[in-house]
């Protein structure tokens, strides 16, 4: 009897031959030599689940749960609406920066908070799907700024997400400032968590306790003047060896 060589098979048979002896050779650490359209297509690359750095208005840091907390008082709408646009771009291009195992949250706030909130995803951080990063843009594109400022809830709001970092974003005046009791009570929830805060403006609108908010949850502070440079800059702190549909409701988070 003549005793078929692997290249006389039937086709079929021969796939099935070709992927046995690569399993076997896999096995054994030898690299196939399969040729590539019949190797299993690649998953396709995501980014790693250890963390990854992403930021605003240059003040980064590191993790997978982020949450965004940003300003839409009616202020953010002058001049020209420069303000909120300039918020919503820097804000896109970070959520476009996360991979599909971190996760995000979006807060806009003024007298009340403004959240994002896809169906089933009520006071839950929700994975950057490219789903819900496109959702993510369709409600940030409709914000609109109205209304006065007031930060504490907000932040109280994010900091029970137990997120990794906290990005907060504020064009208020110094008088908008946390009160002392609401910075004790901010800096006990946010102790797990890092708050970057980014205010725009000059020198005169500085707020202390924001700051001093951001320096006690491990993160940094700084003034950003929207006509130029930043005008003032807290260092920035950094981890363990490190190189230097929506809804407006207050009870949207679970409270």
């Amino acid at each position: 009897m003549r005793h078929r060589s692997g290249d006389d098979r039937p086709p079929a048979a021969r796939r099935r031959w070709l992927v046995t002896v690569a399993a076997a050779a896999a096995a054994r650490g030898v690299t196939s030599s399969m040729p590539a359209s019949a190797q299993a297509p690649r998953p396709p690359a995501i980014k790693s689940p250890g963390g990854i750095r992403t930021g605003i208005f240059g003040l980064e840091a590191k993790g997978n749960r982020f949450v965004y907390v940003f300003d839409r008082s009616a202020s953010m709408a002058e001049p020209a609406g420069r303000p909120l646009a300039a918020a919503k771009q820097e804000l896109i291009r970070s959520i476009d920066e996360l991979g599909d195992v971190q996760q995000f949250y979006v807060i806009f706030y003024n007298d009340r908070l403004h959240v994002f909130s896809p169906a089933g995803s009520r006071g839950r951080l929700v994975f950057a799907t490219e789903e819900n990063r496109r959702a993510a843009r369709r409600f940030v594109e409709g914000v609109r700024a109205d209304g006065g400022t007031r930060h504490a809830e907000a932040l109280a709001a994010a900091f029970r997400l137990a997120p990794d970092v906290v990005f907060l974003l504020t064009d208020a005046d110094a008088k908008d400032d946390l009160t002392d009791a609401e910075l004790e009570r901010l800096s006990r929830l946010g102790s797990g968590s890092r708050c970057m805060v980014v205010q725009f403006g000059d020198e005169s609108r500085r707020s202390p306790r924001l700051a001093d908010l951001a320096a006690r949850c491990g993160g940094a502070y700084r003034i950003l003047n929207l006509e130029g440079e930043p005008v003032a800059r807290e260092p920035v702190a950094r981890e363990p060896g490190e190189a230097a549909d929506e809804a407006d409701t207050e009870d949207q988070l679970g409270r």
